[in-house]
């Protein structure tokens, strides 16, 4: 039989649109022809509808051209989605006058989903074991919060189920990204690129952060702060402005800079080369100016953590004996210093404990709450507490209760039950990933995974006073991180075969 028997013939039309758009990128007559055209209609729309409608016009093509890239190259979707998930925030304040509220976050949903639907057609066959997916820790662990997730939809102290709901769609949301990391992520060298390129994402925003600070805000960014004066009372603390970047809030950008601060360090440390101890260095500088601008103290709780972890899991190392010590001289020279202006004075005020307001009325809160959970082990229920509790569940009793911290969040919403679940999740992440640190024979996969770790680590500990994980883009970063974890020791076998 003929092997043209096999081979199915391409689309005539697709092909067209292949060449034209792809290949010539609209640089032929066809392609000059539509652009033409596509003027024309939006001109109509502006002048004889509304600016608003030729604008919409302009999206709808853009949407299009970008839904072909998406299911051309997966790739290309899966780094559109890591950088557009940076500027949603970014676009809702730039909006903020306009009557019309687009929820700019919601197309990070459907991002996400283009590029899973892209990823079964062009991704080339995973060359691991499929199995390797289910059989981990690292996936189990998703599992276990997933089984644990269904069983709250069960607790009979939530009001609604619509929160619930909610909840899971965003959890879904996680576990088909990282499914989408797992495929795509298929070599050392996509992993080493993924990496590279969110240290430069980050550098890039914290950069845009110290512009804020030495330059000033954009007249929207003015306007969002000083919208309400409860927004600008969170913002101006310690006698200065925070910044936030492109990012919903300081908090955020505070937690994303000086855990990426961590991993640069780290790598600052180990790695080899000129140029990239020079790049390193440079991103190390920008995102720890992006977190002192922020003026988040769980940011320097963070940088603690993550330093403390790599001390004690390389304290076999000399490298790590004199890093340590120039690092606990630089924090002594920091605290004694006389110089301290407002962003300096924020960090020093992290080591107050409870002599700080803001912190000894977060305990206050804890203390009040605590009855009611030491009395409901699995919870008042899901999304009952913070600010989707008065939307979820209006007249609960945790209704109005600002957690303040990951953890606390998790033993209101789902008791100690799914407290100690969610730990027992983070062990089952840490144990894995150091265990094939420790096993690695591979200078560069150690030098990567121990910066990682260290990171996620950080991360963990910045739970403990504040939302430090579950955040875009860092969420992407911290799901490819496990993605290695998981095909390292693969990738060190394929090394060694070749």
């Amino acid at each position: 039989m003929s092997n043209q028997s096999h081979t199915k013939s391409a689309s005539p039309i697709g092909e067209w649109f292949k060449y034209h758009f792809i290949e010539k990128k609209l640089s032929s007559w066809p392609g000059i022809l539509i652009l033409f055209i596509l003027a024309l209609i939006i001109g109509y729309f502006s002048i004889e509808v509304d600016y608003r409608a030729g604008f919409g016009v302009v999206l709808v093509f853009a949407f299009f051209f970008l839904v072909t890239l998406f299911m051309k190259n997966p790739y290309f979707g899966l780094y559109f989605l890591i950088a557009y998930s940076a500027l949603p925030n970014f676009f809702i304040k730039m909006f903020i006058d306009s009557p019309t509220k687009i929820d700019f976050g919601r197309v990070i949903d459907v991002l996400t989903l283009l590029v899973f639907i892209s990823l079964f057609g062009k991704a080339k066959p995973q060359k691991i074991d499929k199995a390797s997916f289910w059989g981990n820790p690292i996936t189990y662990a998703f599992l276990l919060l997933l089984f644990y997730y269904v069983l709250e939809a069960l607790n009979p102290n939530m009001f609604s189920i619509a929160g619930w709901f909610s909840f899971m769609s965003q959890y879904t949301l996680v576990l088909l990204s990282f499914y989408i990391l797992f495929n795509l992520l298929n070599s050392w060298k996509k992993v080493k690129y993924f990496i590279h390129f969110n240290i430069v994402l980050f550098t890039v925003l914290s950069a845009y952060s110290c512009k804020q600070q030495w330059f000033g805000l954009t007249s929207f960014e003015q306007r969002w702060a000083t919208h309400s004066l409860e927004t600008y009372l969170l913002l101006f603390q310690g006698g200065f402005l925070r910044k936030w970047s492109t990012l919903s809030d300081p908090a955020i950008a505070g937690v994303v800079f000086s855990s990426v601060a961590v991993l640069c360090a780290v790598l600052l440390l180990r790695v080899k080369g000129t140029s990239a101890k020079i790049g390193l260095s440079i991103a190390l500088m920008f995102n720890l100016l992006g977190y002192t601008y922020s003026g988040t103290r769980t940011g320097t709780l963070i940088l603690v953590g993550g330093i403390a972890f790599y001390g004690v899991a390389t304290i076999f190392e000399l490298r790590t004996l004199i890093f340590l010590t120039a690092t606990v001289g630089a924090f002594i020279v920091l605290m004694v210093s006389p110089y301290s202006p407002p962003s300096i004075s924020r960090i020093k005020s992290s080591f107050e404990g409870t002599k700080d307001p803001s912190a000894a009325i977060r305990d206050y809160n804890r203390h009040q709450v605590q009855p009611y959970l030491y009395s409901h082990p699995m919870g008042g229920g899901v999304y009952t507490s913070g600010f989707e509790g008065p939307k979820y569940n209006p007249g609960h009793f945790l209704r109005d209760f600002q957690p303040d911290s990951g953890y606390m969040k998790v033993f209101a919403e789902q008791g100690w039950v799914g407290l100690a679940t969610l730990l027992i999740t983070y062990f089952m992440i840490l144990s894995h990933a150091l265990r094939n640190f420790y096993k690695s024979l591979n200078p560069e996969f150690q030098d990567y995974s121990i910066a990682l770790i260290s990171m996620i680590f950080a991360l963990m500990v910045g739970q403990y006073s504040q939302f430090a994980m579950g955040a875009y883009p860092q969420e992407l970063f911290y799901l490819g991180a496990l993605v290695f974890f998981i095909k390292m020791p693969y990738f060190e076998n394929e090394k060694i075969n070749l």
